[in-house]
């Protein structure tokens, strides 16, 4: 059995464990980004990096390419909202169109 003694030492391990765990979460949260998470597991399956990146594909407009990604979250039965709309219209922008607004 442990003592008192090595309760709190293995108690205060802990909590300095947790401690560095959390002061680390903002790092990570950093390199978080919502649109590739939605993108690749709601979309991906469907649209490989071709679809984007083919010579006649039809998006021309950073707001073309919000209607598409807004047309298919309803088509595919998400029914995202504006913010998982704008995130996933952020990500593929930043990854294939580079679209001005």
């Amino acid at each position: 059995m442990m003592s008192d003694c090595h309760r709190r030492i293995h108690g205060r391990v802990i909590a300095v464990l947790l401690l560095q765990l959390f002061l680390s979460a903002p790092g990570f949260a950093a390199n978080f980004d919502r649109g590739r998470s939605l993108y690749e597991n709601h979309c991906q399956t469907c649209h490989e990096d071709w679809a984007h990146t083919r010579s006649n594909r039809k998006v021309a407009t950073l707001d073309g390419l919000r209607a598409r990604v807004a047309s298919w979250s309803v088509h595919s039965g998400l029914h995202w909202g504006t913010e998982e709309i704008s995130a996933v219209t952020g990500y593929l922008n930043r990854r294939f169109y580079q679209l001005v607004p």
